[in-house]
């Protein structure tokens, strides 16, 4: 038999209707999941980048229907949990690979971390050939279903099968005839040719199986985990055959993967219809399919008490965070870091601790050991379980330099990717410094007084050696012991009550003394002492109130009040 023009009943292909995409629009994730994303049919390969602190998401995909509205095969439907790295990125596929013309395309994700395939929702089989007998094969399943065909004239032959696991289906063909519809591609092949072109095109390399091509109008086979074979539709008033194309394989089992399940696309009908997060008509005949992700975040905020006091040189305070969720996380790396020339230290200057401690909704308590960084500016911590769902704070002990700079600060804690600053730590002076002594009473040209400052500790340990400086008051004409005798010592009793003399120089104004490695004997919180220099009045000193500038360390303050008469 001599093969005959398509009917004139048939859409020719390149006339085939492009399938209805889907509105784009939002839903609220379902519990417990926090967060969600809807990806529609956009013709290309999108990315996803999972957020800071995730480690699951949620995946459900529908693999796009065949054209023809009445006549063509559902996509089917795939879902699963797939464990993530915070970070990384998933290739979302929507809708891609479906065999020409018409074929329902696979949607699904693949892991750009791993190079491998996580699950696919199979496409189905499309035919549009104005046949009431002929019907695409639906998408879905662990296996694609088979198209139906119709003829007449005596005309008859196989239709077109859908894919089965990894494994193509075959064309449909016509026994006595040449014609054929492509073969869908095994898994990681595009779609076989037809009799006229090319399959179906795997969206990225080794991913699924492209649906075979459709000869004779929109009859191309569904991609998948494999493609079903594409049909065909020849013939003309006296003899014809119409297959439509086969339907796509589903896959829900890639790495790092729970939980998958996939259900089969039913006749023009998209499977996994009634999932809270369908949106009609995903997937159905003559329609795109969709991807939907959904993920839980874990919030974190600064935690335990308003502020960190730490005294210069002093004891450890306890800054953390406070981290919450209602679902349990994966165990997560955790980054501690100080600030930059803040002058913190992990522990304390003669016991460094390098412990992180986590507490739980039930006040239960863990401690994980860190690594220092090279710089000693970070502590990093590896498989740190939040102890999640509920509400659980985490802190590191930290104290001040005695030379940190006073005022508030904060460290950065990195938990999975997410990063908040810690408590507020609030850096306070390791020392007091005050006027100390009695108010003195110098007379123009006459003896000497003693002014002097009180210095206090506030709860430090081993305070270093001090740089003292006395300055006398400006335009005062005072000078430090008496005109026929300078004096240019510092006398420093202590809590102990010895004194001490220091011997200082002055600068070339004789106006300031510089002491250098004065103990300033404050051994223990709350300890005092006072140190005094000798000061005289001139003879043209004016009258009424004065005192020296006393610096200790980067302390400053006025001596004791001095009275000019």
């Amino acid at each position: 038999m001599t093969q005959e023009t398509i009917a004139s009943t048939l859409e020719p292909a390149s006339e085939v209707q492009p399938r209805a995409a889907i509105a784009r629009s939002t839903s609220a994730p379902i519990a417990p999941y926090t967060h969600s994303r809807r990806f529609n049919y956009s013709g290309s390969v999108e990315n996803f980048t999972v957020p800071p602190g995730v480690t699951t998401i949620n995946a459900r995909c529908w693999g796009g229907g065949g054209s023809g509205p009445t006549d063509g095969g559902g996509g089917g439907f795939a879902t699963g949990d797939i464990a993530v790295v915070p970070g990384e990125t998933l290739r979302v596929v929507v809708d891609l690979g479906g065999g020409p013309f018409g074929g329902g395309g696979m949607s699904g994700l693949f892991s750009q971390r791993l190079g491998q395939t996580l699950l696919i929702a199979g496409g189905g089989g499309a035919c549009s050939l104005d046949n009431a007998d002929a019907r695409g094969g639906a998408g879905g399943g662990i296996s694609g279903s088979d198209a139906r065909t119709g003829s007449w004239g005596g005309w008859t032959g196989p239709p077109a099968r859908g894919a089965s696991g990894s494994t193509g289906g075959a064309g449909g063909a016509i026994s006595t005839n040449t014609s054929y519809g492509g073969r869908g591609g095994n898994t990681g092949q595009n779609g076989g040719a037809d009799k006229g072109g090319p399959g179906g095109q795997v969206p990225i390399s080794g991913m699924g199986g492209g649906g075979g091509g459709g000869y004779g109008g929109s009859c191309g086979g569904g991609a998948g985990y494999a493609g079903g074979g594409g049909g065909l539709g020849i013939g003309g008033s006296a003899s014809a055959f119409y297959s439509g194309g086969a339907g796509g394989s589903s896959f829900v089992n890639g790495p790092g993967v729970t939980g998958g399940r996939t259900l089969a696309g039913n006749g023009t009908q998209a499977g996994g219809k009634d999932d809270p997060l369908y949106q009609s008509p995903v997937g159905d005949a003559d329609n795109r399919g969709q991807v939907v992700l959904q993920w839980a975040e874990f919030t974190m905020t600064s935690g335990g008490p308003p502020d960190v006091e730490l005294r210069q040189g002093g004891g450890v305070g306890y800054p953390g965070v406070r981290v919450e969720a209602n679902v349990a996380f994966d165990p997560v790396s955790v980054t501690v870091a100080l600030p930059a020339d803040r002058g913190l230290l992990f522990g304390t200057q003669t016991l460094a601790d390098y412990q992180l401690t986590v507490q739980n909704a039930r006040q239960e308590t863990r401690q994980y050991i860190g690594s220092l960084s090279e710089d000693g500016t970070s502590l990093v911590f590896s498989n740190v379980d939040l102890e999640l769902p509920g509400t659980t704070v985490m802190w590191v002990a930290v104290s001040a330099g005695h030379d940190a700079p006073l005022g508030s600060t904060s460290l950065t804690f990195t938990v999975g990717g997410k990063t908040s600053p810690s408590t507020t730590i609030v850096v306070t002076p390791g020392f007091t410094l005050s006027p100390g002594g009695a108010p003195a009473t110098a007379e123009r040209g006459g003896a000497p007084v003693y002014p002097g400052v009180e210095v206090r500790n506030n709860g430090t340990q081993a305070i270093p050696l001090q740089t003292v400086t006395a300055v006398l008051p400006t335009d005062a004409r005072m000078r430090f012991g008496t005109q026929g005798n300078p004096d240019h010592q510092l006398t420093v009793w202590d809590a102990a009550r010895n004194i001490t003399v220091y011997r200082g120089s002055i600068s070339d104004d004789d106006q300031t003394l510089t002491f250098s490695d004065v103990d300033l004997g404050i051994p223990e919180n709350g300890s005092r002492s006072v140190m005094w220099v000798c000061v005289s009045a001139a003879d043209d000193t004016p009258s009424g109130p004065t005192s020296v500038e006393f610096t200790v360390g980067d302390r400053i303050s006025p001596s004791t009040a001095i009275e000019v008469i």
